[in-house]
């Protein structure tokens, strides 16, 4: 998609007759000038009408949706939508508004907590319009107006919750994000939201609320049901990613740049949208109800949502286990601080044995959550009985992720420092079947390793479609220099019309060497990260093709 930049206005210069004549045509063409300037400024600076949709169920209690919009998304495109969540939601009159916003970038209008007043305002114009068409703001609206919101709709509804919530009061009686999520950390995490707050994603969404991403949340509720069970968690934090769905699916009409393409037609889609959030509203998923009760509502809206939240368990299964092999917290045989299963694998894969006495190996890893204790460990082994006991070090490093506007959650690169091929042989006595074996075959065999684990149509989906890996030659450490490797090296991940291209920095030395001899050390793929690349980037089209504006919404 792109997008094009006009001018204003054009400025247009007549040769004069007459000096009167040509000051009187000046001034008029002048004044059609600003005229029209005014007019295209006007225009582009214009906020949407609020659209104000009366409920179309007439039983139930009366309830207030209010739909926040997308960034650059014009609020007509949440009509269907919304329209749709109103004739699902049976046992509910539900209202719903959709308030228009300064430039369609909510943003704008709520940039935080303590400056959010502006789209406040604008949620109340609507309400204020709702209530002349014979909404009845009777109740709390802690109990009976919802709030929800797109993409970057859903960023502004959550901090716009925040801003007007108190020590003794929430504005609303709970949170929908589509496309979006709440904070990752704090007092309006997942775990700690003062109100129910549903969050739903779609498997193909091309943007920031890819699954990969959406496995933050989906841990908090994971945390929610081990602390207070399955059904608390289902009734009032359910995190879902909505198979074959894309980020353009609850926008009906507009197409997101950067987005992958939907495997569901549109009309699926919004169905099933609004079956979700029906069963959201339909029944009274609050706490008190939960703790009243102890158990949620209706066994068929129960149902809908216990469907969405079991299919994303089996989905996002995969890509938790691959980040516990960046590093799993609970192993704390060696280190306080945890293993990595990537390094203790990778040092069985540089030392290039044959299969009889790789099973002498055993390698134990020792994580380090900094980077300045990864350069005071060194790899170390003992040798007994013929077999060996090797140590190896390791420390994970991961995308900026400023504000919670991060795009990767997987780790940029595992950092392992390993015992060298000549090292291993020595100390067992044999000769290595590949002793030059280098960092590259660890990124194969993490890449291997992903796609086994993979969901079935996630791989078929890459297997037909999606860009591969391409391996470069390890970079070598200028002077194997320990602390070069260490802080000033990366692995490089560099696009191209075909693959993700993927360079290894390295420091490899001598077994006779003065510093450290018979080290190896390798910066190599996270397995999760991998994981996010088969779900989503690999599926867009290569770098050689243009593709503006890829994360506009979120």
């Amino acid at each position: 998609s792109s997008r094009r930049l006009y001018p204003l206005c054009r400025r247009v210069r007549d040769e004069p007759s007459v000096e009167v004549q040509h000051k009187a045509e000046h001034t008029a063409m002048s004044m059609r000038a600003l005229a029209a300037a005014a007019l295209v400024v006007a225009s582009a600076w214009a906020t949407d009408d609020n659209i104000v949709l009366p409920p179309v169920h007439t039983d139930g209690p009366e309830k207030m949706l209010v739909f926040i919009p997308g960034g650059k998304v014009p609020n007509q495109n949440y009509v269907a939508t919304v329209k749709a969540i109103q004739e699902a939601t049976t046992g509910v009159k539900l209202w719903a508004v959709i308030p228009g916003v300064f430039q369609r970038l909510c943003i704008i209008s709520c940039t935080s907590t303590s400056l959010c007043a502006p789209l406040h305002s604008g949620v109340e114009a609507s309400l204020s319009k709702a209530k002349e068409m014979g909404w009845t703001r009777a109740g709390k609206d802690s109990d009976d107006v919802w709030l929800a919101g797109h993409s970057l709709g859903g960023v502004c509804a959550n901090t716009l919750f925040q801003a007007y919530t108190t020590d003794t009061d929430v504005p609303y009686a709970g949170l929908m994000v589509m496309g979006s999520y709440v904070d990752e950390a704090g007092a309006h995490d997942l775990t700690h939201y003062p109100k129910p707050v549903l969050t739903m994603n779609g498997e193909l969404d091309g943007g920031l609320a890819r699954p990969g991403k959406t496995a933050v949340w989906w841990r908090q509720h994971l945390d929610l049901q081990q602390a207070k069970g399955e059904q608390y968690a289902l009734a009032n934090k359910p995190v879902m990613v909505l198979p074959q769905l894309n980020h353009s699916d609850f926008c009906p009409g507009f197409d997101v740049p950067g987005d992958l393409m939907a495997e569901v037609d549109q009309a699926t889609a919004t169905r099933e949208i609004s079956q979700i959030v029906a069963a959201f509203l339909d029944q009274p998923f609050v706490e008190f109800h939960w703790f009243l009760h102890g158990q949620i509502g209706d066994s068929s809206d129960a149902d809908v949502i216990k469907e969405k939240v079991a299919w994303t368990r089996n989905f996002l299964a995969p890509y938790l286990q691959a980040q516990e092999m960046e590093r799993n917290a609970s192993d704390t045989r060696v280190s306080a601080e945890g293993s990595s299963s990537i390094c203790a694998q990778g040092q069985h894969i540089i030392a290039g044995l044959s299969e009889a006495d790789d099973s002498k190996l055993t390698v134990t890893d020792s994580f380090h959550v900094t980077s300045s204790n990864l350069e005071h460990c060194h790899p170390n082994w003992t040798v007994t009985d013929g077999s060996m006991s090797s140590l190896s070090c390791s420390h994970t490093d991961y995308y900026i992720d400023i504000d919670n506007t991060g795009e990767i959650t997987a780790a940029s690169e595992v950092a392992c420092k390993l015992l060298s091929s000549d090292r291993v042989a020595e100390q067992l006595k044999v000769k290595a079947e590949t002793p030059d074996v280098d960092c590259r075959a660890i990124n194969r065999r993490v890449v291997a390793l992903a796609e086994s684990m993979a969901p079935p149509l996630t791989l078929a989906r890459y297997t037909m479609g999606g860009r591969g890996w391409c391996y470069k030659e390890d970079d070598q450490v200028l002077g194997n220099i320990g602390p070069l490797w260490v802080f000033q090296s990366s692995l490089k991940m560099e696009e191209n019309a075909t693959c993700m291209a993927v360079t290894s920095p390295t420091l490899k030395t001598e077994i006779d060497g003065k510093i450290f001899p018979g080290s190896h050390y390798c910066k190599v793929l996270s397995p999760a990260r991998v994981l996010d690349w088969m779900m989503t980037d690999s599926l867009k089209p290569g770098t050689n093709s243009v593709v503006e504006e890829t994360q506009v919404f979120v």
